[in-house]
């Protein structure tokens, strides 16, 4: 049985609260009554996805989430904690996504591309640093936002070297959300990543007060 995956597993069993499935195996776990398709039926296979609840019990759902281990989409931020981030995958319980798998700063309703997989707890977390997982898979749509970041990245430079003359007196880390969507026409969230890719890239510096080209 896969943490985080959408599989088959068969009806083993009936309860009064639901069904318990199980894999080849014989591991098993719950599909509550809610989540049972009707007519299903002892030795049937039901299409499920498992996770851990909030009490940290295996659980399973008919429910399709937007992203299993091993994919790479760009989530929601629902909410700020002080061990990390929770991005939604769709379903009733948040993924971590922990303060050192953030290559930036992270508030609530930002969307955030993302890496699922299964932490040594065997919970699902989420990690930003998703260039090192060569082998996802990227989930529709998260590809065509990857592009987007790019042109973010470029339209910060043209923006930088046409009309502020290659300079501007904030960094990605001083400036506020209302300054970057005035002199930018972004969020700061994207001004940030974009502001990275450039760094990276050697085409811009950046001192404690100023971001500058590079020439």
């Amino acid at each position: 049985m896969e943490i985080g995956k959408v599989q088959k597993l068969k009806l083993a069993r009936e309860k009064d609260f639901g069904v318990y499935l199980e894999d080849s195996e014989g591991a098993s776990v719950l599909l509550p009554k809610k989540q049972v398709p009707e007519g299903a039926k002892e030795g049937d296979e039901i299409t499920v996805f498992v996770y851990k609840d909030s009490k940290d019990r295996l659980i399973a759902t008919t429910r399709k989430p937007l992203a299993e281990v091993g994919d790479i989409a760009r989530l929601e931020v629902k909410d700020i904690t002080s061990i990390g981030a929770f991005v939604s995958i769709g379903l009733d319980r948040d993924v971590l996504l922990p303060y050192h798998e953030q290559r930036y700063e992270v508030k609530k309703g930002d969307q955030v591309e993302v890496y699922l997989y299964v932490d040594h707890s065997d919970r699902l977390a989420a990690t930003m640093y998703t260039k090192k997982h060569t082998d996802a898979h990227v989930v529709e749509g998260a590809e065509m936002k990857t592009i987007s970041y790019e042109q973010n990245a470029e339209e910060v430079l043209r923006i930088l070297e046409e009309k502020f003359e290659g300079h501007v007196p904030y960094t990605d880390k001083t400036v506020q959300p209302d300054e970057i969507q005035r002199d930018f026409g972004m969020s700061k969230a994207a001004f940030k990543r974009a502001v990275g890719k450039l760094l990276k890239d050697g085409k811009i510096k950046i001192t404690k007060t100023s971001i500058f080209c590079q020439y």
